[in-house]
């Protein structure tokens, strides 16, 4: 399942209209892959739609008297594959709080400026509808790691690591309680993986790897946040793991996910020997 999110200032006039007229769409098209919801950026909590916008929405035969609205939060950003934005002002704010899964519609605001501005605005985003869905029943989802994924990744350990998990190794912890092991996939197809185990609000990151082919597309740190969300909302403490000394380019991402360097551990690595710092997310 992918979740879009539409994203204006207040939530009152262009995200829910655009919200609900996609879900309308997706619901003609028998589309059910896709999730929809909307926020604004700076929101009050449970204002209604504005009467133009419910009244646009009835035009075309949508029902938006159930809107109330609701500012971006932080399941929002860790939860959402693509977040459509009415202005290239709120792909900005998206783009401050970390996330770069944006596209612009460039739709102006209607407010106070009468039922055709509304009507306009409506035509802008229906416009976008097809292309959207085509872009995001073809991008990656995070999905929870089954048997079918095995094979995938006990290929990719052997890639990337000197001491690869074993398929075997693998499967035990499709039954393993403590195990919170995340795949993402395009198709049907592994990209890359994550690893943890929830030990009593404690959690150890095992592995994180992505298929080299499809590196610097921001895999790594979608993987991570979402796992990171997770952990949060079963009310872990920390998320913590070990990473090379020599791994810049881990170090770099970690980092840029909050992460801080808390120690070391002399000769944790083999083959070759290496130190390993523990990063630690509080």
């Amino acid at each position: 399942m992918k979740k879009v999110m539409f994203i204006c200032s207040g939530n009152t006039c262009r995200s829910p209209m655009a919200a609900a007229l996609y879900a309308d769409y997706l619901k003609k098209n028998k589309i059910d892959r896709i999730e929809v919801a909307s926020a604004g950026v700076s929101a009050f909590s449970g204002d209604t739609a504005t009467p133009e916008a419910i009244e646009v929405c009835k035009e075309r035969g949508v029902d938006l008297t159930y809107h109330r609205s609701r500012r971006l939060n932080f399941e929002d950003l860790n939860t959402t594959d693509l977040f459509v934005c009415m202005t290239e002002s709120h792909s900005d704010i998206i783009h401050g709080l970390g996330k770069m899964n944006t596209v612009t519609l460039g739709v102006p605001d209607p407010y106070c400026r009468g039922i055709e501005a509304y009507r306009a605005c409506a035509d802008l985003i229906e416009k976008g509808f097809e292309a959207l869905t085509d872009a995001l029943l073809e991008m990656p989802e995070i999905c929870t790691m089954a048997k079918e994924d095995i094979a995938d990744i006990a290929r990719l350990e052997k890639e990337c690591f000197s001491s690869p998990w074993s398929a075997k190794q693998l499967e035990e912890e499709l039954v393993n309680p403590t195990a919170r092991f995340l795949v993402l996939k395009q198709n049907g197809k592994v990209l890359g993986y994550i690893g943890a185990n929830n030990i009593a609000n404690e959690v150890y990151i095992t592995n994180i790897a992505v298929f080299p082919e499809y590196r610097k597309n921001g895999y790594g740190e979608k993987l991570l946040s979402r796992l990171c969300y997770i952990s949060t909302a079963e009310g872990a403490e920390f998320v913590t793991l070990e990473v090379r000394k020599s791994n810049k380019n881990a170090i770099k991402l970690y980092e840029k996910c909050g992460f801080e360097r808390k120690g070391e551990r002399k000769n944790f690595y083999s083959d070759p020997t290496e130190d390993a710092y523990i990063y630690t997310l509080d």
